[in-house]
């Protein structure tokens, strides 16, 4: 194990003094270290502990990426596949509102933001309403109709990259449609969850709490306590999971090593670059994070997470700040530090 990880997360907190805390894990062959630094509840000053788990907001997409990538290997979905084939209803009729033309999207482009949606996570009015009625439970199709709503096309499917939580919450009932089960069961149908050892993993309001995922970190965002805020704000496929920063290591590290998928093809294309205006550096559900030497591979999540594989070194990362950067670069500022000492 490298040494100096401690000091180096203490170091990259101390850097970034407007943030109550920040989490680590690192993983390697046969090894691996998780730190913490700071304080859980900025109200309370509780110490913030390694084990502690968080909201890893778009982080989830990765893991719903490869959920729908399972479905594909298994044969039961085709990703290219049309849109009206397979969502409900209701949100067809919601799209179609909006000037959409769900039959020229397919599952393809929902999982490569190819398909022209407006993002409804990534418009801070969305945030100000949330956070304004922070009991208010969000489901799919009121998130779909806002962003119809409050926004409008962006391009033709296939065309321009805009990245869409929009199109994660659709990919999120067409889980759920495939498989016939409520997501959080799709999810642990598909995803080796218990086999390796996430226990803390879960959907958060949507299946019961595990003991390795209570101990909770408040994170915040403009002022505001997360933890105080209905988490179906942001639950239905493009984010919703909780999980320590291990876990989170354990499985991005497994996606790569044959722990998720059936067949290497699979990861192939999940790694494959995205073929649009715009989407430099993309995967399926992944994307090129700027870490530091090397190819580091995972997802982001806008409150402050960072999940990420070096496939060369076999090192997995996982880190996060409990307060939303004003600058999203800040959030990689823990994962640089540690990356330069386990260099």
């Amino acid at each position: 194990m490298p040494r100096g990880l401690a000091e180096a997360l203490r170091a990259g907190h101390a850097a970034t003094p407007r943030q109550p805390g920040v989490l680590a894990a690192l993983r390697g062959e046969d090894w691996h270290w998780a730190g913490a630094s700071g304080v859980a509840d900025a109200a309370t000053g509780r110490e913030l502990r390694p084990t502690a788990a968080v909201r890893v907001a778009s982080v989830t997409k990765t893991f719903t990426a490869a959920a729908v990538l399972r479905l594909v290997e298994r044969g039961d979905l085709r990703l290219e596949e049309p849109v009206s084939a397979l969502a409900s209803g209701a949100v067809l009729g919601v799209l179609a509102e909006g000037g959409y033309r769900p039959e020229r999207m397919t599952v393809r482009q929902l999982l490569q933001h190819t398909a022209g949606l407006y993002d409804w996570g990534g418009d801070p009015a969305y945030d100000a309403e949330a956070f304004a009625d922070p009991g208010h439970r969000w489901s799919r199709l009121e998130q779909v109709r806002w962003a119809v709503e409050h926004g409008h096309r962006l391009s033709s499917p296939g065309e321009e990259f805009h990245y869409s939580d929009t199109g994660y919450v659709i990919l999120g009932e067409v889980l759920e449609r495939v498989t016939g089960r409520p997501l959080a069961a799709a999810y642990r149908e598909l995803l080796p969850l218990r086999e390796l050892g996430l226990d803390s993993v879960h959907l958060e309001s949507l299946e019961p709490t595990p003991g390795a995922g209570a101990d909770r970190a408040h994170q915040y965002v403009s002022g505001t306590d997360l933890l105080a805020v209905d988490p179906s704000c942001d639950l239905w496929g493009g984010g919703g999971l909780v999980s320590t920063m291990s876990d989170l290591t354990a499985f991005v590290r497994a996606l790569f090593r044959g722990g998720v998928f059936e067949r290497p093809t699979t990861l192939a294309t999940m790694l494959a670059p995205v073929a649009a205006r715009g989407a430099e550096g993309r995967g399926t559900g992944i994307y090129r994070i700027p870490l530091g030497s090397g190819r580091w591979w995972g997802h982001c999540g806008s409150w402050g997470v960072v999940m990420a594989y070096e496939p060369d070194r076999d090192l997995a990362l996982a880190t996060t700040v409990t307060r939303q950067p004003e600058d999203p670069d800040e959030r990689l500022h823990p994962g640089r530090a540690l990356v330069r000492t386990a260099h």
